[in-house]
């Protein structure tokens, strides 16, 4: 069986957690703060969705959430057609996990006949993935930064990283596109 797994790591660092010296107080202070956010699981079956559809679910559930620090995203697709999502977001300020499922349902109609769980996310934003990233490096430079990062930790598959700049700080988004044969 051939499976096909994305995953999706949203770091939603601002600038003092983008620094590249993790001794330095203000990154250490912005790791502590990731590591004390509360997080929501949601885990979506039984619908058949594509990257964008789930980067789609993912941004609405992160519109709903206030200071977000971090969000991951993995679909895992079976061929042929199955599939499942999952999102862990960590925020300040959560979604109420009460009426999600159905929310989501009404807003993505492909969800109309998926399964739709949610719980607090196990362990925290401090179990996610550590990235360091210069801040004085452009977005280009930190893309770079962060492949070499990726490949010295061992991680294989198609790697996509995307950098933002904004007035919220620096996002950075990795997307990992694996082919596994099971």
């Amino acid at each position: 069986m051939l499976r096909t797994t994305i995953a999706s790591l949203a770091l939603l660092l601002g600038n003092l957690a983008s620094a590249g010296c993790q001794t330095d107080p203000e990154v250490q202070a912005r790791v502590a703060e990731l590591a004390d956010m509360p997080g929501l699981s949601v885990k979506i079956d039984g619908a058949d969705l594509d990257h964008a559809q789930a980067q789609a679910i993912a941004k609405h559930l992160e519109g709903k959430a206030v200071d977000t620090g971090a969000a991951m995203v993995r679909l895992k697709k079976d061929e042929p057609g199955g599939s499942s999502l999952e999102i862990e977001l960590y925020a300040k300020s959560l979604p109420a996990a009460e009426g999600l499922a159905a929310e989501l349902k009404a807003t993505f109609p492909a969800l109309a006949s998926a399964t739709i769980t949610t719980a607090p996310a196990v362990g925290g934003a401090g179990d996610l993935p550590l990235i360091e990233v210069g801040k004085e490096l452009s977005p280009e430079e930190a893309k770079q930064e962060i492949l070499e990062q990726l490949q010295a930790d061992g991680v294989d598959g198609n790697v996509n990283v995307q950098i933002e700049d904004g007035a919220e700080g620096r996002r950075i988004q990795v997307k990992i596109d694996k082919h596994e044969v099971h």
